[in-house]
């Protein structure tokens, strides 16, 4: 009786279906799309944060070269002598052992960098009737919980010497010329170019020739170094703080401008990504509320109408058995029966529109919860119920005699 009421009124049976599995399409896809959303933001912001961090480390390693042309920003002099003093002559007369850059760099500091020892004297260049800045150097003392820098400046090795621009360009010198300094012959190792009034004059040569020609072995007057990307409000202040606790006997003087251009071109170059990140992570949410606030609307809107309309389709499809129902009655069939042919009706329905779903599921690439096999049949069932109560509750003599 089933299969020959649906060949009978394939129409209706056909509709209804549709409808149901159309709903069910909705739906589904409408929870799906906010799930693939998520996940493409997800793999959006994952995406961002490798490409940031790539170009981070690039710019990073950018700007660390550009900035070491600034030169080293903070100067450790030993105390006893007027800051004023220090700047006016260039250098200090007072000395530190040579072991306290050692002792300096196997602390674990972390406010400084790029150690450079030295020791600085204005002489009388005898050659060229001139007076000069000094300079002995060997190279950079690597700290020891960090890993190799490049250093800004090159190690200088014995009876070799830098000059400074304002040394080398009227004597139109060049690297591997042989240079006359107080009797004292050493080959050209490098020529700066124009960099400041101080380095301009100044000549450098290893640190150990230095200390005989001055007749200071094993000390120094200064220590220089490369503040640390710390662009705080007291920068200065938490450098001097770790470095009196390790190196009390010295005071210490930071070159501002370079100091911050360097910090804060590493710390933009941070914010700009993170604000980037931000405005992502902004724009994705906005546009999944609008989504999720769309969905909750529209998705709720549709079930209701299939509902409805299945509501509908069952109305119509009794009212049409009516005088089959009104015999059926008549003739001592029993109201359960009767419900349950009307309800595996509609169940089969539900259970076509499942079949129906899954499959435009396949097709679509959309996720299909296996309790939906369950759930639409019953929904389908329950959208019949009122319409099998109606028929049920009519009486089977005015059924036929209307008909």
């Amino acid at each position: 009786m089933l299969l020959a009421e649906i060949k009978h009124r394939k129409f209706n049976f056909i509709i209804a279906t549709v409808t149901a599995a159309a709903a069910i399409c909705i739906w589904l896809t409408a929870e799906e799309s906010l799930d693939n959303f998520d996940q493409n933001t997800e793999a959006q912001l994952s995406s961002l944060e490798y490409e940031t961090n790539a170009e981070m480390i690039q710019l990073e390693n950018d700007i660390r070269k550009t900035m070491k042309g600034l030169g080293f920003n903070v100067f450790l002099f030993p105390k006893g002598e007027e800051i004023w003093q220090i700047k006016e002559r260039g250098y200090s007369e007072k000395t530190l052992s040579e072991d306290s850059v050692h002792k300096l760099a196997e602390s674990g500091i972390v406010t400084v960098n790029h150690l450079l020892p030295q020791l600085s004297k204005r002489v009388h260049w005898e050659e060229q009737n001139r007076s000069i800045l000094l300079v002995g150097v060997e190279g950079q003392v690597p700290i020891a919980h960090r890993s190799k820098k490049k250093p800004i400046m090159n190690p200088l090795d014995l009876g070799t010497i830098n000059l400074g621009y304002d040394l080398h360009q009227p004597l139109g010198l060049k690297n591997g010329d042989q240079v006359t300094l107080n009797n004292q012959t050493y080959t050209l190792a490098q020529t700066y170019p124009p960099r400041n009034f101080r380095d301009d004059s100044s000549a450098w040569i290893h640190l150990d020739e230095a200390q005989k020609l001055f007749g200071q072995p094993d000390r120094i007057n200064a220590i220089l170094a490369l503040g640390c990307n710390c662009a705080s409000i007291d920068r200065l202040g938490e450098i001097r703080s770790e470095i009196s606790k390790i190196l009390p006997e010295v005071q210490i003087i930071e070159l501002g401008s370079s100091a911050m251009v360097r910090a804060e071109a590493r710390n933009k170059t941070g914010n700009r990504a993170k604000k980037a990140k931000t405005a992502i992570i902004k724009s994705r949410a906005a546009a999944r509320s609008e989504r999720a606030r769309f969905s909750a609307v529209l998705s709720p809107i549709i079930a209701s109408g299939a509902f409805l309309a299945l509501a509908y389709l069952s109305f119509a499809n009794v009212r049409e058995r009516l005088p089959e129902i009104g015999t059926l009655r008549a003739i001592g069939v029993s109201h359960f029966k009767i419900a349950k042919l009307l309800l595996a009706r509609a169940a089969l329905i539900g259970l076509l529109a499942t079949v129906l779903t899954f499959t435009i599921s396949k097709v679509f690439s959309f996720s299909f919860p296996p309790m939906s096999w369950l759930f639409i049949p019953l929904v389908s069932a329950a959208a019949t119920w009122l319409s099998t109560i109606y028929a049920l509750t009519r009486d089977s003599v005015i059924l036929l005699r209307n008909n």
